[in-house]
């Protein structure tokens, strides 16, 4: 069985983005590696022809919103896209929290077919031929077009133990609980080697997975010490990011808008690394008292006692989430991807 897997952002298309941080798209490739599938990871090109595109039982896309800065690569994903819905070998991921902006950035294009095509997103990858090129405004807009007011084939997106389906869904209106699937990843993560703690190390900083998120803000107005990106930027290495973790107090794992929650690697990888977590306890209490601590609080607390806090946060984790045999089975049987032994 061969997959494709592309999409619209760096983050969805790049394997080498991967080096440097964990992402839903690689984490995926992985998944289905380990279940016995032949999966490519490529950067989307509007010469991908259907002769290509047929060679493949799955074409995964990861979609953005068209107006976002970061889909840089929205042109010829959306041109691959429309070309493996023709084919009948499309399926769908999203990686990006606030999936309320997809639709309306949908809605946007779909109206205003000029917005694509403005000076601002000449830097764009194939913005010259979206410019010039007939054919590849058929495929983006009719695609826009499909994305807007018909349903989506199967679609997939990363998901925490107490994340809502339904809201999600209610998110991205053209999805139904048939096509829409939660996939957890985490399990991939946590079997990493296992870190210690240093704790010889003082620690005067927390991590934040998205720092400038007004819940974050909020939380970060309630602590004495400072509040650190996760990553400072996307250049940095996987290690310095993992170091960074493990020398703070803790991670702050962002909700965003009505208090909705996003995966974010950053979890997994604090837990891996003997850290604690805190995000909004209405929600992840679900799993534990473990996980009602207050930043605040675990402040006040000694670096052994948020060690403690930090196991008994990654325990009970791994047995909400599936296994990761579980997740690869959960996997290929969304994306219909038969007769493959794990």
């Amino acid at each position: 069985m061969k997959v494709l897997i592309t999409g619209c952002t760096a983050q969805q298309a790049s394997s080498k983005t991967a080096l440097r941080t964990p992402t839903f798209s690689t984490l995926i490739a992985q998944a289905l590696k380990d279940g016995g599938a032949s999966v490519v990871i490529a950067e989307p090109s509007i010469y991908m022809n259907k002769e290509a595109l047929q060679e493949y039982d799955t074409v995964l896309v990861g979609i953005a919103p068209p107006t976002s800065l970061s889909a840089n690569k929205i042109y010829p994903a959306f041109s691959v896209a429309s070309k493996a819905r023709e084919i009948g070998n499309l399926a769908l991921f999203l990686d990006a929290p606030e999936q309320y902006k997809l639709q309306s950035s949908l809605k946007s294009c779909y109206l205003n077919m000029s917005d694509l095509q403005k000076e601002f997103y000449s830097r764009r990858k194939s913005y010259s031929d979206l410019v010039k090129n007939d054919e590849l405004k058929r495929e983006v807009y009719g695609f826009i077009e499909f994305l807007y007011n018909e349903e989506w084939p199967t679609t997939l997106y990363p998901s925490f133990p107490w994340m809502s389906h339904a809201k999600v869904s209610q998110a991205i209106p053209n999805t139904n609980a048939k096509n829409l699937a939660p996939i957890s990843v985490d399990a991939y993560l946590l079997r990493q080697p296992y870190v210690a703690p240093d704790f010889s190390i003082t620690k005067e900083y927390w991590t934040c997975d998205s720092i400038k998120s007004s819940w974050s803000r909020s939380i970060s107005g309630t602590l004495r010490y400072e509040v650190v990106p996760t990553r400072t930027n996307r250049w940095e290495s996987l290690e310095d990011t993992q170091q960074r973790i493990r020398r703070s107090i803790g991670t702050l794992v962002s909700v965003y808008r009505s208090n909705e929650p996003w995966w974010s690697p950053a979890l997994a990888q604090s837990l891996a690394n003997g850290v604690p977590v805190v995000t909004d306890w209405r929600q992840s209490s679900a799993l534990g008292l473990e996980w009602t601590h207050l930043a605040s609080t675990v402040e006040t607390l000694t670096d052994s006692e948020r060690f403690n806090i930090s196991a008994a946060q990654k325990e009970s984790y791994l047995k909400a989430i599936p296994t990761w045999k579980e997740t690869v089975e959960d996997l290929l049987q969304t994306i219909s991807l038969k007769e493959v032994s794990i």
